[in-house]
């Protein structure tokens, strides 16, 4: 795994940031810098921007050199590079900037594969897909477009291309590749055991042939450099001859023998198209790499050894052959921004989830959110027939009207009131100015996002108001330290399973505000801890429409659970929880000692267990062992393990 040596990660945030250190902003400074220097940085930007726009959006950070008073663009070359990045002109539709002070900032929405021009995008995002294929006489590398729809007829060829006897699908027969290029006028030339210093071949440059030169004294160098991109290009295409020693009019020159040796000329070709990244859509067994043979012949002149011609003749490929890995970014807590490899990078472009006619799910399930508009970390949820979808579960759960702010649950509020009397001034005076919209209470906001709860914290709010970024309060009783870390982290795992799971793709952000009771100044002013930079405009919500686009999200993260079907389809999907089942996970466990769930088999009641196990877990800080489970049934408690 490679992880990027220039870029870090601020995990105490409420949404996901990337310091990219300092770098000039503006056109006037950045053209007067360095190429070379602009050019890293212009590199640093936008691998930055890539492993956001695949990990559900963030912030790019970086410190301006350029100090200015006044506001300034971010630079025509930065802007070229993000519209090349997203393969769009619409620069706006993922990324906006905003200057304070010394700070520049890149606001990145989540990479989605909806349509924004009318034109299909593939599932991530992408610098460079790293595969190539033959043009006539060119060598092209596919954009990220070109390579999604490249592997995704390379699946469907493998899939639905059946044996006579209904066995799997078999690759192409060598024999079949070798007769096609061995009928080839190169052919004859690569038998030679000698050539003439300047003699003229009789065949031209072609789809399968390619002529290069030895135009530098770095001969190892070279040959490292251009051996990938052409063992690519050929065995994505039809096969091919690479001659290395042959200039563009089809004369033989050849590399000096005193810049060279013929055995390592030999030993770099190979050694290079060894570590050729491949992928196999097929049943491969042995996971072939790329079939190729390499001769290396000596070139005369005038009867004595002048130097070798390496010729290297490339089979076609069953699957992808890639020049390197290719270039796509993401943000892990644990790995930090690191880079895809050739296998997670291919799985992620052709992730589809499962078949559209699956007969088991188009039987009994319904979908609720598919693959081919979502941000790239969703897994598809289906929802049973004849129970309610994610749009009746937020209407009965989270319904908004307008211009009315409502309390829910309504028994929560009310309880917690009761119990803590200056509650009631103190959120209503943080909440005065919002109209329309929702303030949704837990005891605690983290164990229902699978986090451990925080026994300082009396309630957390998540307020859903129109003309507002959503925005979590975390109110405690006593003034605690820890207090604005727990409420950011809960903030942050709550956006990235809004876009992550819940597939929103507009922008979001989760501001936080850590109210205290006891302390005074809360109920007088403003007081309490946010969010320190000021998001654009576009991040509040806008109308009704939008905040129901964000709570049917929501359902998907609150009532989401792990399908049974999912090892039977060969695919991770999600089902949804019925309204029923969600309320009564939601009972405080602190006060819900003890709970009878009595249902037909079939209703959801090992669901149950399973989420209640969770939040046994995470509610009372115990470890997964500590927790007894027991049932009549051996495989039930098999899969529970």
């Amino acid at each position: 795994m490679e992880t990027h040596p220039s870029l870090a990660v601020k995990w105490s945030c409420p949404d996901l940031t990337i310091y990219a250190g300092e770098v000039t902003i503006g056109e006037e400074d950045r053209n007067k810098m360095d190429s070379k220097k602009r050019k890293l940085e212009k590199t640093r930007i936008t691998e930055a921007a890539c492993a956001l726009l695949n990990s559900g959006g963030g912030l790019i950070a970086m410190q301006m050199t350029n100090k200015s008073e006044h506001p300034v663009e971010m630079g025509q070359d930065l802007e070229k590079s993000l519209r090349e990045l997203i393969m769009s002109p619409n620069m706006q539709a993922f990324f906006e900037t905003k200057q304070q002070e010394d700070q520049f900032y890149i606001f990145v929405k989540s990479w989605s594969c909806r349509p924004e021009d009318g034109s299909t995008k593939p599932r991530i995002c992408s610098l460079g897909s790293s595969l190539y294929c033959r043009s006539i006489t060119s060598k092209v590398a596919m954009d990220s477009r070109e390579a999604f729809e490249f592997l995704k007829d390379k699946k469907a060829c493998i899939k639905y291309r059946p044996t006579d006897d209904g066995a799997p699908p078999a690759k192409i027969p060598r024999a079949m590749c070798q007769n096609s290029l061995e009928s080839n006028p190169a052919f004859e030339i690569f038998q030679s055991k000698k050539l003439e210093y300047g003699q003229c071949l009789l065949f031209s440059e072609s789809t399968s042939i390619e002529f290069k030169q030895f135009s530098t004294k770095h001969v190892q160098a070279y040959m490292k450099n251009i051996i990938p991109e052409y063992i690519s290009a050929f065995a994505n295409t039809q096969g091919g001859y690479l001659f290395i020693g042959v200039d563009d009019k089809r004369i033989i020159l050849g590399c000096p023998k005193d810049n060279v040796d013929r055995d390592s000329l030999k030993t770099v070709a190979n050694e290079t198209i060894s570590k050729v990244p491949v992928f196999h859509f097929c049943s491969s067994k042995d996971k072939d790499k790329v079939s190729y043979e390499t001769r290396v012949i000596d070139v005369f002149q005038e009867g004595n050894l002048y130097g070798y011609l390496c010729v290297i003749k490339v089979e076609p490929f069953c699957c992808a052959v890639f020049s390197e890995a290719p270039i796509s970014w993401m943000v892990d807590k644990e790995k930090g921004v690191y880079r895809l490899n050739t296998e997670e990078w291919v799985r992620m472009m052709v992730d589809f989830g499962p078949e559209a006619s699956s007969k088991d799910l188009s039987k009994d399930f319904e979908c609720q959110l598919s693959l081919c508009n979502s941000p790239p970390h969703c897994r598809p949820v289906y929802s049973k027939k004849g129970l309610q979808h994610k749009v009746d579960l937020q209407q009965r759960l989270f319904q908004v009207s307008p211009d009315c702010l409502k309390y829910t649950p309504e028994s929560l509020w009310k309880e917690l009131c009761s119990q803590h009397k200056r509650l009631k001034g103190l959120v209503k005076q943080q909440i005065r100015s919002f109209s329309c919209g929702l303030l949704i209470l837990y005891r605690s906001w983290a164990v229902d996002l699978n986090l451990k709860e925080k026994q300082e914290v009396i309630c957390d709010a998540l307020l859903i108001a129109q003309n507002s970024p959503p925005i979590l309060y975390t109110i405690l009783g006593e003034q605690d330290e820890q207090g604005q870390d727990y409420c950011n982290h809960t903030a942050f795992t709550l956006k990235q399973k809004l876009v992550n799971t819940g597939g929103y793709t507009g922008r979001v952000c989760v501001m936080t505000k850590v109210l205290c009771l006891s302390s005074q100044n809360n109920i007088e002013t403003n007081g309490g801890s946010v969010s320190p930079i000021n998001y654009p405009s576009s991040y509040n919500l806008a109308n009704i429409q939008e905040m129901q686009d964000l709570l049917q999200a929501l359902v998907i993260v609150l009532l989401n659970f792990r399908s049974f079907l999912s090892d039977q389809l060969g695919c991770e999907i999600l089902n949804l929880l019925t309204a029923q089942q969600y309320e009564i996970l939601s009972k405080s466990l602190r006060k819900t000692r003890e709970l009878f769930v009595h249902g037909l088999p079939g209703s959801g009641k090992t669901i149950i267990a399973m989420k209640i196990m969770e939040k046994i877990r995470n509610t009372f800080h115990c470890e997964t062992d500590s927790i007894l489970y027991i049932c009549e049934n051996q495989p039930l408690r098999d899969f529970i393990r």
